[in-house]
């Protein structure tokens, strides 16, 4: 009786990972207006598969809720299979880019023809959107936060942005204001927001007008969730991330070579013996999942300012 109990034991307990793990992932990727939105976060070491992950989730929710996808200047959402079948762009309206098709293996580059939806501001952005698609928005080459947008962080941090801050055009203060669009509109429409390497928009050490509105929004992830809205980010060290926002973060996906935050159950040798194409989820309890590398296409696509 002991050795079975034994044998039952060892493989419980790969089977209750397993099953923790389902049954987490399909929580954090069901909408239910009772629970709003998610917020998460996955870490992993370079090409332990975070964009792979996060194309997952994306391409599972796009077509029921508004899916909304930072774009980065070198582009990670071409690894989606029919990705011109899936993939739509937004661009500030005075901003001229190009895409550009670089094959591995040398050979000379190919600019894309690929159309664009232009965009006056992160309000007209929620209008423009498209359920159907996994909307890629990049942010201007400047962007001045609005005064609406200072008032609401003076009523819930009660920082004073001052008038010279205002003055200041960041691309990166683009998804602040985004977020205070979604948080303030009037309709109760899942959306969800992809940002990877989200340490470039929330970084550990703000400064200015960023400190105020990195407060802001460790104050409002919980009404984003009331709103409906879910926000998924992936950074390569949860460090690197404003320990205000990290802290507040109730969903963390860990991949190979990650970093575990600070109190968590799951100790860092798990993770760097941990096989490619698996993950650790960890809500109140954790477990693990697997998840499919997308292929890696034969070329990669850069986007240029003009």
């Amino acid at each position: 009786m002991k050795v079975k109990k034994i044998g039952l034991s060892l493989h419980s307990g790969k089977q209750i990972l397993a099953m923790n793990g389902a049954e987490l992932l399909e929580k954090f990727l069901s909408r239910n207006p009772g629970y709003g939105g998610r917020v998460g976060m996955i870490t992993g070491e370079q090409g332990s598969g975070k964009t792979s992950l996060m194309l997952h989730f994306a391409r599972k929710l796009a077509g029921k809720e508004y899916v909304i996808w930072r774009g980065r200047f070198l582009v990670q959402w071409h690894k989606l299979p029919d990705w011109e079948k899936k993939v739509r762009i937004l661009t500030y309206k005075d901003d001229n880019i190009e895409f550009l098709k670089l094959p591995y293996g040398g050979g000379g580059a190919e600019v894309l023809d690929i159309p664009v939806v232009r965009y006056r501001d992160a309000k007209d952005v929620l209008n423009k959107l498209d359920k159907n698609y996994i909307n890629v928005i990049y942010e201007p080459p400047g962007y001045r936060i609005s005064e609406e947008l200072v008032e609401g962080v003076k009523e819930r941090t009660g920082y004073t942005i001052s008038p010279e801050k205002l003055e200041e055009e960041k691309p990166h203060f683009f998804w602040f204001e985004l977020l205070y669009r979604l948080l303030t509109r009037e309709d109760r429409d899942w959306y969800s927001v992809f940002i990877d390497e989200v340490d470039d928009i929330f970084p550990e050490t703000p400064t200015g007008a960023q400190f105020a509105l990195q407060a802001w929004v460790k104050d409002i992830l919980k009404d984003l969730r009331k709103a409906l809205v879910s926000l998924i980010a992936s950074t390569h060290t949860i460090r690197n991330v404003d320990w205000r926002i990290r802290t507040k973060i109730p969903t963390y996906i860990y991949l190979r070579g990650a970093e575990p935050r600070p109190g968590s159950k799951i100790k860092s040798q798990y993770l760097l013996l941990m096989d490619p194409g698996y993950a650790y989820i960890e809500w109140g309890r954790y477990g693990v999942f697997k998840f499919e590398y997308l292929p890696q296409p034969n070329y990669d696509v850069l986007v240029r300012r003009l």
